[in-house]
């Protein structure tokens, strides 16, 4: 998982891109991560969701702390992630978004889900996609916390440090 994170933080902040942008991806996707940051703290908000070898599904989330909590997640869930990355057609999103000019502080952000074949990439610096570009990220988001909102002790694997 510290592999996807990097390329998907060196694909946001760097603007690396290929003259297609983003395709289309079937299947079921092999994980998915979003992070929300200041540039200089802590996540602000942190989701892996990844199928470990033994099968499970896990969600990491950190939100506003240096701890991230490792929940058990649905059977189901990356499954869920895919159809509603199709619904919403997250492929659409650029590969980066960044202001018009310079600015050396604020907030980043990056989301990736990678597939057997391919990859969905985007992130920005200080810079967002239209809400309705972004309404897929949005839901998937959504979908991830309502089950970490439900989730109850026993559905905690482990808390660990954050890794960066």
């Amino acid at each position: 998982m510290k592999y996807i994170f990097a390329l998907s933080c060196i694909l946001a902040f760097l603007g690396c891109k290929d003259s297609d942008g983003n395709k289309p991806q079937e299947g079921v996707p092999e994980s998915y991560s979003y992070n929300y940051s200041g540039m200089m703290i802590q996540p602000i908000l942190s989701y892996e969701v990844e199928r470990a070898k033994d099968g499970t599904i896990t969600i990491a989330y950190c939100a506003n702390s240096d701890e991230t909590t490792v929940y058990k997640a649905p059977a189901d869930l990356l499954e869920k992630i895919g159809e509603m990355a199709r619904k919403y057609k997250v492929h659409k999103l650029k590969r980066s978004y960044q202001p018009t000019m310079e600015i050396l502080d604020g907030y980043g952000w990056h989301m990736f889900i990678a597939y057997e074949n391919g990859y969905i990439g985007s992130g920005g610096s200080n810079a967002w996609p239209s809400d309705k570009d972004w309404q897929g990220v949005a839901a998937i988001n959504k979908y991830i916390q309502d089950i970490i909102d439900a989730a109850t002790e026993a559905d905690i694997i482990e808390v660990r440090p954050f890794r960066r």
